[in-house]
Parts: structure tokens; C-alpha cells; sequence
């Protein structure tokens, strides 16, 4: 691990290197930022997340919004089906991804999205989350939303919203196109959609009702396809950070 952790240091470097403006998906958030490793950690971790921790980065520049320091998150652990799950990162949407702790799934990482009611494995390690993170900004590619659009609120919205346009235009649901579609969606303002965390049922969720939270990765493709028809870039109101994170 600590070979794997060397190459990190220069990986992590290159991608800050790359992106000044902050542009990547999350990138805004963690800006690239390494948290001082913890000297020891005050629960038993999987071990590859532990030496992360504890020889890398407490936190910060990671995968999606970036990792939530190691050493408060305990403080938000998550109730899970097979067992607890220790808060990693925001991946959008009010949606977490978490690494359990104990049971018969411990060191996966599942997605805790019950507001959708989704709540499943998505990588079988910490490492294999983050690798896969990696990997994809390497090559410039999207993360996984691991959420279907019609269950997010961005995408939602948006259709909504054009399905309103559509009626008001006395035309075919689903037909607004060209320059139709392209007014509609120029008059929408920066802000014009937010985002917002719903009720958890962890006793201390990490984001406080009514905060402002940033689009998954599953909405954020889906408003890169329509900017290049007229849709604002800042069309959504920028979210805060985990709780934990401020």
C-alpha cells in the first residue's frame, strides 16, 4: 500500500497541477486539498482506508466532493442494514457513500441515497472507490451517478419545467427542440434550481435541513448536455459542504 500511496502523492499533484480553475466534478469543493494525515485513528478501520488516513490525507481532495475528514466523521456514522457506515464523501444530491465498518460487508463502500431509496454496495473497497476515481479523471470520463435520472432532483425539475413550457406553447409533450427549447432554457437564471437535503435517519445527518447541496454527477451530466443548447452553466445553486467538512 504505502508503493500505491507514493504514486497517489503524484497523481494527486498533476490533477491539481491540471485543473487551476477548479473545473473537474468536485473539484470546486475540495480544491485539491490534502488534510495532514491523523496520527492514529480512534476506531478500527479496514486497513486500506486506516493507512490513507494515517499516511496520505486525513481528507479533502478525493473522490466526487472530496473526503470528509477522517477524524470527525466518526461523529456522523451512519445506520446501514449489514451494519455502521462511516461517512466518505457527498456525492451529490444529498447522496453519501460510506465504508462499512462491521458485518458481513465490511471494507465495501455502498451508497446511502435512501431519500430515492436506494441503499447497495457500489465498490467492494475503499480502494477500488478511489482507484476508480482516479482512473476516470485520468481519462477525462464521467464518474458513475449510480442514481437513474428520473429519480434525481435536478433532472426532475428540469423536466418539469420544460413540460411547463411545452403546455404553455400548446405543443407535443416531448417536442420542444431548436430554438423553442433553447429560449426556454436561456430563461432560466443563475440559481433558478436548488437543491436541498432532505430529513435523514442518521441522529446527526451530515447535512442540516434546507442546505443547499451540489447535483450528483447523474444530474450534473445530464445539465452538460443541455448547456450547449442555451442552459446557464450556473444554472443551479452551488451547495455547502458535509458538516462535517466546514
Amino acid at each position: 500500500m504505502s508503493e500505491l500511496l507514493d504514486q497517489l502523492r503524484d497523481v494527486l499533484a498533476t490533477f491539481a497541477a491540471s485543473d487551476p480553475g477548479y473545473k473537474r466534478f468536485g473539484a470546486a469543493q475540495h480544491r485539491y486539498r490534502r488534510l495532514p494525515p491523523l496520527a492514529r485513528t480512534e476506531i478500527d478501520l479496514p486497513d486500506d482506508y486506516r493507512e490513507y488516513v494515517t499516511q496520505l490525507s486525513a481528507g479533502g481532495v478525493g473522490p466526487y466532493y472530496g473526503l470528509i475528514p477522517a477524524d470527525r466523521a466518526p461523529a456522523f456514522m451512519i445506520a446501514l442494514p449489514n451494519g455502521r457506515g462511516l461517512p466518505l464523501v457527498h456525492l451529490g444530491c444529498g447522496y453519501l457513500a460510506v465504508l462499512v465498518l462491521d458485518g458481513p460487508a465490511v471494507g465495501q463502500v455502498w451508497i446511502d441515497a435512501r431519500a430515492v431509496g436506494l441503499v447497495a454496495p457500489i465498490r467492494t473497497s475503499f480502494t477500488a472507490f478511489y482507484l476508480d476515481w482516479v482512473d476516470r479523471v485520468a481519462h477525462n470520463e464521467w464518474l458513475d451517478g449510480f442514481v437513474d435520472p428520473g429519480r434525481c432532483a435536478v433532472t426532475a425539475a428540469l423536466s418539469g419545467y420544460l413540460a411547463m413550457c411545452e403546455r404553455r406553447l400548446g405543443i407535443e409533450a416531448g417536442t420542444l427542440t431548436g430554438e423553442p427549447l433553447r429560449t426556454a432554457l436561456g430563461e432560466l437564471g443563475p440559481g433558478a434550481i436548488e437543491v436541498t437535503a432532505n430529513a435523514s435517519d442518521s441522529e446527526r445527518p451530515l447535512f442540516e435541513p434546507g442546505d443547499r447541496v451540489d447535483p450528483c454527477a447523474t444530474c450534473a451530466r445530464a445539465l452538460q448536455g443541455l448547456i450547449a443548447e442555451g442552459l446557464r452553466a450556473d444554472v443551479v445553486a452551488a451547495g455547502v459542504l458535509p458538516l462535517p467538512s466546514r
